[in-house]
């Protein structure tokens, strides 16, 4: 420093101390002007990072993940299927598209056994477990196959995403790696919610209070040892919107398999909307027991079956995307009990379904590019004692010629006493496949004949395939969802049906009974549609947030 700079410095502090006294504090800068006039940056201080993970406090210690790169990791000493999270948790999504990163299964809540509950410990109803709340736009991978999250009886997850910020559940190979293809299926479990709900592997008396407990259903679910069950179909395990569900389904055993999405007595007041499966060994959404309901929901290239139900579940469905792009089974698969159970053990089952688009692939069982040992690849499958109700959807085929195996199919006894006595009932729906109707003839029913009648067509003769009830559906694009404005043979002779006012159904509805209907509006789940189909030209929900497609 010259002897000029030296002077004006000294000058600049006394001048400061004469008018402050001292009491005024220079903030250090980093840029000083050297004796060359030029300008000198000091290297920055040490910048603190902080840690964005999820954290929780358990007996006065905080209990949080590990961030590195642009991700969090939590290990088994966070979470995992024998440390449960007993206490609420909040996941954040990340920037720059971080990960969290799950090195065990995620359990949220504890799960009370029936040997537990039968010793006092109070089975947890309707949110008194913990809640996992995830913010939108995370993405949550998990390290192993045998890995999923899992939330317990009165325990709630949160995961709210938007359309431009969808929450995703998936595996490291997939999010990470960016290495999963569609024939990686069962890259881990899944997710499983488990409710306090009716199912009919419990009795009446089983539903009812103990002397000391609220209920004694416990149903063992599929995947670890957990219960499910009880006597609450209005119960509120939380929120799924704008969800993708990614690679999952891992097979414990053979019928021990973990779906997409399992909702075990799962109740009403649990909100699904705007979930998507994609890519799964099992099945995409199954629902045992309960009476929880779906709306806007897409599933792609699903090993098993699309959408299942079964246990004595009541519940409606709005808006059922459906799309086989290689080895898949059925769009849909009902049983009242399933396994070796009798098929008239009540509660019934009965799903009532509107504004399903069902795409089959006409893929045999172990071929095509994502092979699935499931089963053919086909339409709804309605049996062994279960009800329905379907009404404005179309089931047809991306194959060439829209070959098929059964596109809509009705097996067993009850079943079909349930569509001869008018319990389950079919209206405003488009067949378009080669094998369409099925039944066993000994049935006693004409399916075909019932069919048409109801209000529904059906479209097979080779003269009339493919038909145009997708617009642009074909083997080279056979991801197309979106219904035709107008709908047209083969030949083109135009194909109508009447749209059915589904608005007219009211909330409350016995399974084994004829649908329950009022005047327009009565219905606060179904919407009234001008057509049929899971999605309209011009109101497209499904793109923006969903994948595969």
């Amino acid at each position: 420093m010259n002897i000029k700079t030296l002077f004006s410095v000294s000058l600049l502090a006394a001048a400061v101390t004469a008018c402050d006294g001292g009491g005024v504090t220079l903030a250090p800068t980093t840029s000083v002007a050297n004796s060359n006039n030029s300008t000198v940056t000091n290297p920055p201080g040490p910048v603190a990072v902080v840690n964005p993970c999820a954290s929780y406090t358990v007996s006065g210690q905080a209990v949080q993940g590990a961030f590195a790169g642009n991700n969090c990791t939590y290990s088994n000493t966070f979470v995992s299927d024998t440390r449960p999270l007993t206490t609420d948790l909040v996941i954040n999504a990340l920037p720059n598209n971080g990960l969290h990163i799950f090195q065990d299964s995620l359990f949220v809540g504890r799960d009370v056994n029936a040997n537990s509950a039968a010793q006092g410990v109070r089975i947890p109803q309707d949110g008194e477990g913990p809640s996992l709340t995830i913010g939108a736009g995370s993405r949550i991978a998990f390290q192993n196959p045998e890995d999923y999250l899992r939330v317990a009886r009165g325990s709630r997850i949160i995961a709210d995403g938007t359309r431009q910020a969808p929450i995703i559940f998936s595996a490291v190979k997939d999010l990470r790696d960016g290495q999963a293809t569609q024939a990686d299926r069962g890259l881990w479990g899944g997710v499983q919610i488990n409710g306090n709900g009716i199912t009919n592997k419990c009795t009446d008396a089983d539903r009812a209070a103990t002397s000391n407990n609220v209920h004694n259903c416990h149903v063992t679910a599929e995947g670890r040892p957990a219960s499910y069950g009880g006597n609450n179909n209005a119960e509120n395990s939380g929120i799924l919107r704008y969800v993708q569900i990614r690679h999952a389904g891992y097979e414990v055993v053979d019928g021990n398999e973990l779906n997409g999405l399992t909702l075990n007595g799962v109740g009403a007041g649990t909100t699904l909307e705007y979930v998507q499966t994609y890519t799964t060994l099992d099945d995409g959404i199954e629902m045992f027991g309960g009476a929880v309901d779906l709306k806007y929901t897409v599933n792609v290239n699903v090993g098993d079956d699309s959408i299942d139900f079964s246990e004595g579940w009541v519940g409606d469905i709005q808006f059922a995307l459906i799309v086989q792009t290689s080895g898949s089974n059925r769009c849909i698969e009902a049983d009242n009990t399933g396994d070796t159970l009798p098929d008239n053990i009540a509660p019934f089952t009965k799903g009532r379904i509107s504004n399903m688009t069902c795409i089959t692939s006409n893929v045999r069982t172990n071929a095509g590019t994502a092979p699935s040992s499931k089963g053919d690849a086909e339409g709804p499958l309605f049996r062994e004692g279960s009800y329905f109700e379907m009404y404005n959807s179309i089931i047809t085929s991306n194959a060439t010629g829209m070959a098929s195996q059964e596109c809509m199919e009705i097996e067993h006894a009850q079943t079909v006493a349930g569509v001869q006595s008018g319990f389950s009932v079919a209206s405003g729906n488009v067949v378009a496949c080669t094998e369409a109707l099925k039944i066993a003839s000994s049935a006693g029913l004409d399916i075909r004949n019932w069919w048409v009648t109801s209000g529904n067509a059906v479209v097979d003769a080779t003269a009339n395939l493919p038909a145009t009830v997708i617009t642009g559906l074909s083997p080279t694009n056979p991801r197309a969802y979106i219904t035709a404005p107008a709908m047209t043979t083969a030949a083109g002779a135009a194909i109508t049906v009447p749209v059915f006012d589904v608005s007219r159904l009211r909330d409350d509805f016995a399974a084994a009974a004829v649908p329950s209907l009022g005047s327009a509006g009565s219905s606060s789940f179904f919407d009234a549609v001008d057509f049929i189909g899971a999605v309209k030209t011009g109101q497209d929900w499904v793109s923006g947030w969903t994948t595969g497609l």
